[in-house]
């Protein structure tokens, strides 16, 4: 009878990197991330009283690529468009410039992000981070939304399947070098 037991190690050593290769590319996947934008109160100073928007921002830590959906309604045109740090009801400095051409009723663009740490502290804590609309009106931000995730498990739903065809192969070498231990501990036994 052969002794498969010599090739467990390597079975072992190939199924483990090809769950990280695997796993690496499902943790820099791209994130979406959505906002409700008002007015009034919303903003310190308060903002326009019946102004309102949406936000739907994606980014990629990896190509640090920021890229947004703007729209809004019952504000004059925007002057500029940020995230900006700071959780519901504090004012932060500004985290990632989006439209900073003004633009009226809607924008939608992509931009390069300041750093890939920066990025990733969005993805990893929404609810820290603001997008804010300026204008004419009401420079300080005349309506604005704390960013949330889209949905549970966004890192996941850019479009890639995390149970790529490297997962099956390191989960059938696991298997085989599995297998081959236990017929070695058998015959031993």
């Amino acid at each position: 009878m052969r002794d498969h037991t010599r090739f467990l190690p390597i079975a072992v050593v190939l199924s483990m990197a090809l769950t990280l290769i695997t796993a690496g590319a499902v943790l820099g996947a791209e994130t979406t991330l959505t906002a409700t934008l008002a007015g009034g109160a919303a903003e310190d100073p308060p903002g326009d009283p019946d102004g309102a928007g949406t936000a739907t921002i994606t980014i990629d830590p990896d190509t640090l690529e920021v890229c947004w959906e703007l729209s809004t309604s019952n504000i004059a045109d925007a002057t500029a468009s940020h995230i900006h740090t700071g959780a519901a009801g504090a004012n932060g400095g500004v985290a990632v410039a989006l439209d900073v051409d003004g633009f009226s009723g809607s924008s939608t663009g992509c931009t390069t992000g300041p750093d890939a740490a920066t990025l990733q502290a969005i993805i990893d804590s929404p609810a820290g981070y603001y997008v804010n609309v300026h204008n004419a009106d009401f420079g300080p931000g005349a309506i604005r939304g704390q960013l949330g995730a889209l949905a549970p498990n966004t890192a996941m739903s850019g479009g890639s399947n995390p149970v790529g065809p490297l997962s099956l192969v390191g989960l059938f070498l696991l298997l085989v070098g599995l297998s081959a231990s236990l017929r070695a501990v058998r015959t031993r036994g």
